[in-house]
């Protein structure tokens, strides 16, 4: 799933809540989503997570282990 769909997930997701009276772990998974979002580095092909990259070391490639875990809970 790509980081657009999961957030069209989401807010599909915020409608339901707002529905039945429930949105505020909706609005605070899609604050985490927005966090985690991926950019392309310069020079590679390859998708990193903006928000693990830049608190680590290390490059983090997208999806992040925050966002699998998102995406395995709304399966």
């Amino acid at each position: 799933m790509t980081h657009d769909e999961l957030l069209i997930e989401i807010n599909r997701r915020l409608k339901v809540a707002l529905y039945n009276g429930d949105p505020q772990s909706i609005h605070a998974l899609r604050a985490v989503v927005e966090l985690h979002k991926p950019e392309l580095y310069q020079n590679d092909n390859v998708e990193r997570c903006v928000q693990c990259s830049s608190f680590s070391y290390r490059y983090v490639e997208y999806p992040c282990p925050t966002i699998q875990a998102i995406e395995k809970e709304l399966s």
